[in-house]
């Protein structure tokens, strides 16, 4: 009989310390994506100025970030105490964070080096249009064209 308890305690043990994340917190995949978003919107609030409306905002944001994603502000506090009870997860999340920003940035560099472009080459047809008209004659270099040349005469439009 003894025997027959001591199986079943240990039975009940392994099964109660099975590993894992918890379904009452917020699994690591989601958790991801509303860090994301939470520094996303910590970077923003923090270039108001004026603190009462960074807390209005900041507050605003958190909560569509809660709705967001079906959490409440309860159940994010609670899974991040227990990520920061479990450091070796958090780390995780975290590096999956930085690759997100990364991501970001990148996407976002691109759209401003193209903007930046643009804008210089507009600057440039203010200041000498025949410098832009050369600029694409040599882009367009080795080109299939019907009509004259593009750098070949400054007013090709006219005849």
């Amino acid at each position: 009989m003894k025997r027959f308890f001591a199986i079943i305690i240990s039975c009940m043990l392994l099964y109660a310390c099975k590993p894992g994340i918890p379904k009452e917190i917020i699994q690591p995949d989601q958790m991801e994506k509303v860090l994301f978003d939470v520094h996303v919107v910590d970077g923003y609030v923090t270039t108001i100025a004026k603190k009462d409306s960074a807390t209005l905002v900041a507050s605003a944001y958190y909560k569509g970030i809660y709705k967001k994603f079906s959490i409440d502000s309860a159940l994010y506090a609670k899974s991040m105490n227990y990520y920061y009870d479990h450091p070796d997860i958090m780390e995780k999340i975290y590096q999956q964070v930085e690759k997100t920003f990364a991501k970001e940035k990148a996407k976002n560099d691109k759209m401003v080096n193209a903007e930046s472009v643009k804008e210089q080459e507009r600057l440039a047809a203010q200041q000498n249009p025949l410098l832009v008209i050369k600029y694409l004659d040599i882009q367009n270099a080795g080109a299939k064209r019907t009509g004259p040349a593009v750098g070949s005469n400054p007013f090709f439009l006219v005849h």
